[in-house]
């Protein structure tokens, strides 16, 4: 899963391969039109967008055309353009990478909702699996692990016994208490290092507690949301076994 490193690595990259491509188009540039150039660039916007998402792909688009204007359209190594062509060039550049970046971001929507579709339906899977509760509940949160950006994850039951722990944790309780509405609805939101505790309930009666560890990155809404998800399928699992033997 794409996550807010990769977004950043790429919104660095396609800037500068945008930089650099102009540099390397500068032998060709009394050969042939300026307009010529602008495929190169689409197509470096394109896969920043694929690789990067939105953000990643408008840095590039917008590199791009500056890199165009100053290194490949009369006069060279100045953000200013004479000919009337040119300036098509450069507005078309333009206008066709932020399109691109904005499909980019669309799409990446998409694959971010269809994988945690897929996480959730694998997380159901587990838990309603044929095996003793405690194998159950790791299985599920070691799913999460993986495809989350989370460091550790703890499950406990009303009786402070452990039924899973996966990840990096901590051997004391978190302190940091986080309300499930609270963790789908806030917009800037990070899982804090030393672990935030959140209460697993059923129809209104606690049964257990999740504690998070977050990896450092912030995690997105719709990533928090899918933990939500999972902390409610937990505690329906907790609900269903009162009798779950600690780890």
């Amino acid at each position: 899963m794409r996550d807010t490193t990769e977004t950043i690595f790429y919104s660095g990259v396609g800037p500068l391969a945008a930089l650099l491509l102009g540099v390397g188009l500068i032998p060709l540039r009394e050969q042939t039109p300026a307009s010529s150039f602008t495929f190169a660039f689409l197509v470096l916007t394109i896969v920043a967008g694929e690789l990067g998402g939105g953000w990643a792909a408008a840095a590039t688009a917008l590199t791009s055309a500056l890199s165009l204007d100053f290194f490949l359209v009369r006069p060279y190594l100045r953000l200013t353009i004479y000919a009337k062509e040119d300036i098509i060039a450069f507005v078309g550049m333009t206008a066709c990478g932020l399109v691109a970046a904005a499909f980019a971001a669309r799409r990446g929507e998409g694959i971010r909702a269809q994988r945690q579709l897929a996480l959730l339906r694998s997380v159901l899977g587990r838990l309603d699996q044929a095996v003793p509760l405690e194998s159950r509940v790791a299985a599920a949160v070691g799913e999460c692990l993986d495809r989350l950006p989370v460091a550790g994850i703890r499950v406990r039951d009303m009786d402070d016994r452990v039924i899973a722990r996966v990840g990096r944790t901590t051997s004391t309780r978190s302190t940091l208490r986080l309300d499930l509405d609270l963790l789908q609805a806030e917009p800037a939101l990070s899982l804090p290092l030393d672990g935030a505790l959140l209460p697993l309930a059923m129809e209104g009666h606690q049964v257990g507690w999740l504690e998070l560890w977050g990896a450092g990155a912030r995690s997105g809404l719709d990533t928090r949301r899918t933990l939500a998800a999972v902390a409610r399928a937990i505690a329906a699992a907790l609900a269903a076994s009162p009798r779950a033997v600690g780890v």
